[in-house]
């Protein structure tokens, strides 16, 4: 199908054509690649109907640079019109957590209600410690990113090719869990399987989405989360370090009606996996 500025937009559509419709927003880098398993699961306990699509720069996409959190909702508008779907919810893991809060609060006549997974909060929110417990290196790529954005673009561009080179690969990701890896679904080789087809898709054709991604993140929103009135709920890992738990914290205080949850067991890596059950029969219920 063709997307708002008529590059071709593919979605990745598992399950009955008549269930309700949950729109996947992946995390960062990502692709419309859904993981199989989870996708029967949805669809065989849950009668849910999973849709996803690459954002820009990824999957062959375009990049569009400067994008903001708020312009995914007219590609959502497009897949939704497309597909004859009225009403979907819409679910947000990591990086993809602003796009799923942007359909939330900009799109209520559609979405029924957003699942969303160790998210990150808008950057310079009053009260927020964006950084939360991440090391210095971590601090230093923000700040970076503020006082000289060509240096902190080359260091991403860095980062990302040796990122490539390790979990492009099940056997890299493997080896970056070290001693967690095989111990629990979420470590097992199956996932890693389809993380280093994700990171394929999405970084084979360079790092542009990833860094749009990023800028993104931290820069406006578009939108304001208070505006929010469609039911969100949040589940984040204290043990998280990619997405500090005070951005969960934060969206738990700000995001009208919200409900979260917070596990003292549970990482960046576990948080969706362990919870997604609960997540889709939530969902399924939502009109």
């Amino acid at each position: 199908m063709a997307g708002p500025d008529g590059d071709a937009l593919c979605v990745e559509d598992s399950g009955p054509s008549d269930g309700r419709a949950v729109l996947v927003h992946p995390g960062s880098p990502g692709s419309r690649r859904l993981f199989r398993p989870d996708a029967e699961l949805a669809a065989s306990r849950f009668g849910l109907r999973l849709l996803a699509f690459d954002r820009p720069g990824y999957g062959g996409r375009p990049a569009r640079p400067g994008r903001c959190a708020a312009d995914i909702v007219a590609e959502v508008r497009c897949v939704a019109d497309a597909l004859g779907i009225e009403r979907l919810g819409v679910w947000g893991f990591s990086g993809g957590g602003p796009y799923a809060l942007a359909c939330a609060a900009l799109l209520p006549e559609l979405v029924t209600g957003a699942a969303v997974f160790a998210s990150f909060a808008p950057y310079g929110a009053p009260g927020l410690d964006f950084c939360g417990e991440w090391p210095a290196e971590h601090r230093r790529e923000v700040e970076l990113f503020f006082t000289d954005r060509p240096a902190a673009r080359e260091h991403w561009r860095q980062d990302t090719e040796r990122f490539l080179a390790v979990c492009s690969e099940p056997e890299g990701w493997m080896r970056r869990w070290g001693d967690l890896a095989g111990t629990d679904v979420a470590h097992s080789v199956e996932v890693a399987a389809h993380l280093a087809a994700e990171v394929r898709d999405a970084l084979g054709g360079g790092d542009d989405g990833y860094w749009d991604d990023w800028v993104a993140t931290l820069t406006p929103w578009g939108f304001d989360v208070a505006d929010i009135k469609v039911p969100v709920r949040l589940w984040h890992g204290v043990r998280d370090r990619n997405v500090p738990v005070t951005n969960g914290h934060w969206l738990a205080a700000n995001v009208p009606g919200i409900v979260a949850a917070f596990s003292d067991d549970e990482d960046h890596s576990t948080v969706e996996d362990d919870n997604k059950a609960a997540a889709y029969a939530w969902l399924s219920r939502l009109a």
